[in-house]
């Protein structure tokens, strides 16, 4: 047996007061029923039968209140048992952009002099304008990963938010491939079973964070990463933080040289299924919008799936079997009084 929200039989625990409060209402009740009784003239038994019965009766209706309550908490709980095949659907696909947005990809060697980020930006929006009518969504990361933009069909909001976006949209040092993969799936949602694809447009450099261990949390919610490599195998000059606010470089300090890194990009669509693409290339854009194209057209009824069946009206119908029990002793009882 399972159950949708097992919280709820937390609720079992009002069973300790209630217990208590029943124990001390019926020592407390006790003596003046039994001088009631004595007043009535029956004498002879230590326990009249008209006690007996009462005793009988108040136990009956607490058991019956007990067992009210009790298949209530587990209806509310949502039992599950047994298998049910059901028909799966699925409906379209849905697109998170994953944007690096760390230091190296400030270095200028992608086309036209553009720096890593802007080929990115670039990119992502002309898809963006182009996808048509899926849900899409963006998440940056830096030393850390947000979900900045949730799944929407607001094309034009998301790309204004591309628009807007820099290398100091988010603070943070290194590089955390990781965290970025890990807000970009958290914007997926279970109700919604959509071909999941997260677009990771990245150099590669990874200074923290284990990206195989994010695409293992990947695997388990059945998403893909594509992976859009940016910058090239000979690589630059990584801008120091005084370049990139608009100071001049101390002489004694040297810039650190990034370059392309297709291994870690590779191997993360490889190993979920997706596409690596190199941002570098004219038809860029045309592949990534042919590689989601092909799985938005993946709607409709994909087979079937075994699920649990949901069991809780039968507790719901012992809940008022219970309560109809325990009315039918109180009339019972107060029409032989």
């Amino acid at each position: 047996m399972s159950f949708d929200t097992p919280q709820v039989l937390l609720g079992f625990l009002l069973y300790i007061p209630l217990i208590i409060l029943e124990v001390l209402h019926y020592k407390r009740r006790r003596p003046f029923l039994e001088r009631f009784i004595a007043a009535t003239g029956f004498t002879g038994a230590p326990v009249p039968q008209q006690l007996r019965e009462f005793q009988r009766y108040a136990a009956a209706t607490s058991l019956l209140g007990g067992l009210f309550l009790a298949f209530l908490i587990i209806a509310l709980a949502g039992p599950r048992w047994g298998k049910q095949m059901q028909m799966e659907y699925r409906r379209g696909v849905d697109v998170i952009f994953a944007m690096d947005l760390s230091r190296s990809m400030e270095v200028p060697d992608s086309p036209e002099g553009l720096s890593r980020l802007d080929r990115a930006l670039r990119i992502a929006r002309e898809v963006a304008e182009a996808a048509g009518a899926i849900r899409l969504g963006a998440a940056v990361g830096k030393g850390r990963g947000v979900l900045a933009v949730p799944l929407t069909y607001d094309t034009r909001a998301l790309v204004s938010f591309l628009e807007g976006l820099s290398g100091s949209t988010i603070t943070g040092w290194g590089t955390n491939l990781e965290a970025l993969i890990d807000a970009a799936s958290g914007a997926f949602q279970e109700g919604f079973p959509t071909s999941r694809e997260i677009i990771l447009f990245s150099d590669g450099e990874a200074l923290s964070g284990t990206l195989s261990a994010a695409i293992d949390r990947l695997l388990v919610q059945g998403a893909r990463i594509s992976a859009v490599g940016l910058g090239t195998e000979q690589g630059g000059p990584v801008p120091s933080q005084q370049a990139l606010v608009g100071t001049e470089l101390p002489a004694a300090e040297e810039a650190s040289w990034s370059y392309r890194r297709n291994e870690p990009l590779r191997n993360a669509a490889e190993r979920t299924g997706g596409v690596y693409i190199d941002g570098n290339k004219d038809d860029a854009v045309s592949l990534l919008l042919d590689y989601i194209r092909s799985h938005g057209r993946t709607s409709g009824m994909q087979g079937y799936r075994g699920e649990a069946k949901a069991r809780w009206r039968f507790f719901v119908i012992a809940a008022l079997i219970s309560w109809g029990i325990a009315k039918a002793l109180h009339i019972r009882r107060r029409n032989h009084g």
